[in-house]
């Protein structure tokens, strides 16, 4: 997975600015009990293998649950503490759309691919393929690609039932 540490120091770098009473990085350093050096570090997105306690606690130090630093990593927004996480807001395209297809479309997942296909009356079936993976390496992704790549030619070759098969 990737993980943007660069997103997360200006992140928190931000949320100690607009803290006030303003705290210094030498401030954020001494009530975490680390260096100055430590704070720059982790505000400019200096790498590390994961999160660890030190920007738990910085995290906590601005206001955020223990947990929003994966959470930023992530592409995500922190959480404050003792604030419920917002609803996610529906996403504007989706709208006027089944909830199962709005459903579908919020799911982890890339889109590997999309299709419409014409039926003989003039309508259209719209299929969008999603990957199991929101961030396919890819080995999944040609995968995902040669799975649908099999499917298309049967889905091209459904029969539609028009008014007069039905009589």
């Amino acid at each position: 997975m990737d993980r943007d540490w660069v997103r997360l120091g200006e992140a928190l770098k931000a949320a100690r600015l607009a803290l006030r009473p303003k705290p210094t990085q030498e401030d954020v350093a001494q009530s975490l009990g680390v260096s100055r050096a430590t704070v720059q570090n982790i505000e400019q997105g200096k790498p590390l293998t994961r999160v660890n306690a030190t920007i738990r606690a910085y995290a906590q130090l601005v206001g955020w649950t223990s947990d929003s630093p994966e959470q930023v990593l992530a592409g995500g927004a922190p959480v404050k503490a003792g604030v419920a996480p917002a609803e996610p807001a529906g996403r504007p395209e989706a709208e006027g759309l089944p909830l199962t297809v709005q459903e579908e479309l919020e799911r982890e997942g890339a889109v590997v691919d999309t299709a419409v296909v014409q039926l003989p009356d003039g309508t259209s079936v719209t299929v969008i393929v999603k990957g199991a993976s929101k961030t396919p390496t890819p080995e999944e992704r040609q995968r995902n690609l040669e799975a649908w790549r099999r499917v298309q030619p049967m889905l091209r070759e459904l029969s539609y039932p028009t008014d007069r098969d039905s009589a």
